[in-house]
């Protein structure tokens, strides 16, 4: 794309209010497109209510963010359609006139935002983070852990509304209808957008499974945010210890508690653990906190790329217990943009970005884990060995927004009648 263009970026929450995998993927897109020349501005849910719902516009070093406001009422659910709020969206991409729409998630928004945008006159493209368009629960987990990968496509009106039955009131009759909505939608919402990109093989096979999407699907990994021109130099392991690192959003379906368990399991005092990122909830709070009881942890709280760049030389092994269906798996891209040796469990795209850089163990199996843990504990040269693979794979934030900036020509070649 040579001329300048003007980009609008729609998702759920953008920070500084939250910070999780598709935020930080999206704030990083952001700022390497603005350096490579293109306009781009933010439009994004939050959970801040007003009666009548409106918009917040804030400037964050010279990116206009505009923050939509629901009304008290409109909450994420089965079918969580709300026309005023899709108007906001689609008067915000008129009032700065968007050359593109890149839609990342609607869960705050509209679940068919991407249809009415198309509506209007704006080409879509679309950035499958994960499996929402289809899934309520997004991650294709069940609550009680496993898995509808598998089952995949969906929604199967029967096995969906089993899933979803314990976090709903509504009667039996409403939810078959609100699920047999939402998957018209999913249907009409993949006719919409022009482009998909999805970040990995693996999701790529599943949305093909899914007949949604036709040719319009693009396999494009994230890019790692951190700068590997800088990685400081390896922790010294004079100690003889094994220092672990793991870092994200901490949720239930990451697996941090089965992360805990594996060391209480291998119960060698070599083993330590170092956490970065808050946990999703008071509940889930406390339970890694018990869970932590007796062993050598520390939980560090809030963190950026900064802390991410610096923990190389204080760990030295990155691991990654996911239950989740994971997508990508961004925090495996930045552990191998500072060279880190990583184990990561089977789930989702997690094991597609080990490459040679170390080991996938089966989710929800702390034991698995622990065994692995304790062998290498005692085992330098394969740590070694992992840490110096090849990491060409992994894109630095330049390099991808390019890649991106390409398949918005390929949408904008299929038309531009703008409004």
């Amino acid at each position: 794309m040579g001329a300048r263009v003007k980009i609008m970026h729609v998702l759920h929450y953008f920070p500084p209010e939250f910070r999780g995998g598709t935020e930080a993927c999206v704030e990083t897109l952001a700022a390497a497109q603005r350096m490579i020349g293109h306009d781009v501005v933010v439009c994004c849910g939050t959970d801040e209510r007003e009666p009548d719902g409106g918009v917040a516009t804030e400037d964050l070093a010279g990116l206009v963010v505009h923050r939509v406001r629901r009304r008290p009422a409109q909450n994420y659910g089965i079918d969580y359609r709300y026309d005023d709020v899709a108007e906001r969206v689609i008067d915000i991409a008129r009032s700065e006139r968007a050359d593109i729409v890149h839609v990342h998630h609607t869960m705050t928004l509209s679940l068919d935002l991407a249809t009415r945008l198309d509506a209007a006159g704006f080409p879509v493209v679309a950035t499958l983070h994960d499996f929402t368009l289809v899934c309520a629960r997004q991650f294709l987990v069940r609550p009680d852990g496993t898995s509808c990968a598998d089952a995949f496509p969906l929604p199967d009106l029967e096995r969906c509304s089993a899933c979803v039955r314990p976090d709903v009131d509504m009667s039996d009759e409403q939810l078959t209808r609100e699920l047999v909505v939402r998957g018209d939608v999913a249907s009409s919402e993949s006719k919409a957008i022009r482009r998909a990109i999805v970040p990995s093989r693996t999701v790529h096979e599943r949305w093909s499974r899914s007949g949604l999407f036709a040719d319009a699907l693009v396999v494009l990994p994230h890019a790692a945010r951190l700068a590997a021109h800088r990685v400081p130099a390896p922790r010294e392991r004079s100690d003889g210890r094994l220092v672990l690192a793991t870092w994200g959003h901490l949720a239930p379906a990451k697996g941090v508690l089965d992360l805990l368990a594996a060391l209480h399991s291998a119960h060698d005092p070599r083993l330590a653990l170092l956490i970065l990122g808050e946990p999703v909830d008071a509940t889930h709070a406390e339970e890694l906190l018990d869970a932590a009881e007796g062993l050598d942890v520390e939980f560090r709280g809030r963190y950026g790329p900064a802390e991410i760049q610096s923990l190389r030389s204080e760990a030295d092994l990155a691991v990654f217990m996911s239950r989740a269906e994971e997508t990508f798996g961004l925090v495996v891209a930045e552990a191998r943009a500072v060279n880190f040796p990583v184990v990561v469990s089977d789930r989702g795209a997690l094991k597609e970005g080990v490459g040679a850089a170390g080991a996938v163990v089966p989710a929800a199996d702390p034991e698995a884990l622990a065994a692995l843990l304790v062998e290498l504990a005692g085992d330098e040269e394969r740590l070694a060995r992992w840490a110096a693979a090849p990491r060409d794979d992994v894109l630095d934030p330049g390099t991808h927004a390019e890649r991106v900036v390409e398949i918005y020509d390929e949408a904008l070649a299929l038309g531009t009648a703008l409004p």
